[in-house]
């Protein structure tokens, strides 16, 4: 058997180092953040936010952006650091909690005493960028009052726009609209 010319060899062990330096990377994580809000005046309210629905192309790990009408692109070192739906569960709580009366106490259903006021239901049908980066957040999302027979049903559309084109500012934007669904939300429980 004869051995490789020295230049193939250089090539080869480059080749090697380049595919080990690229499987070490490790991924970036996220996570979004409850945004800024006002209490409002009034009676403290007790709440508890239900499990949340999010569709299936984005109950996965990786962060999932749309590169086309029909084309989603998955980025496999840009991760979220827990499950979408578990995740925008607290983080409504929290913006909720931000925003309604003092003495307000908002939890998620895994933390329910069974006193709650109301309970807050919300399915996404989107929560993701466009092509072009625009956010676009779509829920229907249902007030379930304790003392009140029919609950109330609304939906929502809301879009942001990135500061920038990297995936921590998409993340941002993607706090911001959950924020501002959110602000919707607390209006209805006022």
């Amino acid at each position: 058997m004869r051995a490789l010319p020295l230049s193939h060899r250089a090539f080869a062990a480059c080749l090697l180092a380049a595919v080990a330096a690229c499987s070490s990377t490790p991924p970036k994580v996220y996570t979004l953040a409850a945004a800024p809000g006002v209490s409002a005046p009034g009676r403290p309210v007790t709440a508890s936010v239900a499990a949340v629905e999010v569709p299936k192309y984005l109950d996965r790990p990786q962060i999932v952006t749309r590169s086309g009408a029909v084309e989603l692109g998955v980025a496999e070192f840009e991760r979220w650091g827990e499950p979408l739906a578990n995740m925008v569960q607290r983080v409504l709580a929290d913006d909720l909690t931000r925003r309604l009366p003092a003495g307000s106490v908002i939890t998620t259903s895994r933390t329910l005493s069974g006193d709650e006021d109301l309970t807050v239901e919300l399915a996404l049908s989107r929560f993701d960028p466009e092509a072009d980066g625009t956010i676009v957040l779509e829920a229907q999302w249902r007030l379930r009052h304790k003392a009140r027979g029919k609950p109330v049903t609304e939906t929502a559309r809301i879009t942001r726009r990135p500061a920038d084109q990297t995936t921590a500012a998409e993340v941002q934007a993607m706090s911001d609209a959950l924020g501002e669904l959110a602000d919707r939300i607390a209006g209805k429980l006022r």
